[in-house]
């Protein structure tokens, strides 16, 4: 992984220290002098299977203040990995891998080497992957949408601004409208998807589509997800 050549004077020990106060939770970034677009180049010049899980239609472009979100397989962390600075420069990025392998799991700072995906579910996404002219890869149809359900879900929770039932409000604005995206989505990829959309009814669908994370897991993501608990 890149250390910032800012504080050269400091030393290797005294740039860990410096990066450590600024970035305390371990944040990663794609340094300025790569870019986006020569992240993907050395991605696809290096054979590392990936996909961009989600809001990729306007890549190499990232709105301001969002992050870049990708899957990995195991095979291709030390790639990701050696191109990546924790200094906070550049376009951050959320990266995971197939099993949550040395970091790349979710919420690495809160959990521990918990896989943002079950490990079949990891697969699917992996190989669905259609290359795009830019040289990324992202999901087929049904893995955008079961994709994106599943984060709004499990990941996001009362985050997404999705209300948990049909009998309670949305507890908070969610940055994306997760459910008009999502109503969309699911048409373009043939799944039923029931209205209003909620957690509670993209978790039965996710269920059916055997995208459910089984209760092990599901345990393992509650501290990051106080929806997890409050459905349990």
């Amino acid at each position: 992984m890149l250390l910032d050549p800012i504080f050269p004077f400091l030393g290797a020990g005294g740039r860990r220290w410096a990066t450590r106060l600024v970035n305390p939770r371990g944040k990663l970034f794609i340094p300025p002098q790569l870019g986006v677009e020569g992240f993907f180049r050395a991605l696809e010049d290096a054979g590392a299977r990936h996909v961009v899980l989600r809001w990729f239609d306007e890549l190499p472009h990232i709105a301001r203040g969002h992050d870049l979100d990708i899957l990995v397989a195991d095979e291709a962390v030390g790639t990701v990995d050696a191109l990546l600075s924790t200094w906070p420069r550049g376009q951050k990025i959320d990266y995971y891998s197939e099993t949550g392998t040395g970091g790349t799991g979710y919420r690495p700072e809160l959990l521990h080497d918990v896989p943002a995906f079950p490990a079949s579910v990891a697969r699917e996404l992996l190989a669905s992957a259609q290359r795009r002219p830019g040289g990324w890869s992202v999901p087929g149809p049904r893995g955008h949408f079961l994709g994106l359900a599943y984060h709004a879900v499990y990941l996001k929770g009362f985050a997404s601004g999705l209300a948990a039932d049909d009998f309670a409000p949305p507890r908070k604005k969610g940055s994306r409208d997760y459910a008009a995206v999502l109503s969309a989505l699911g048409e373009t990829a043939g799944i039923p998807i029931a209205q209003p959309v909620t957690m509670a009814s993209l978790d039965a669908m996710l269920r059916i589509e055997g995208w459910r994370p089984d209760d092990a897991h599901l345990a393992a993501l509650a501290p990051a997800n106080r929806w997890i608990g409050a459905a349990a």
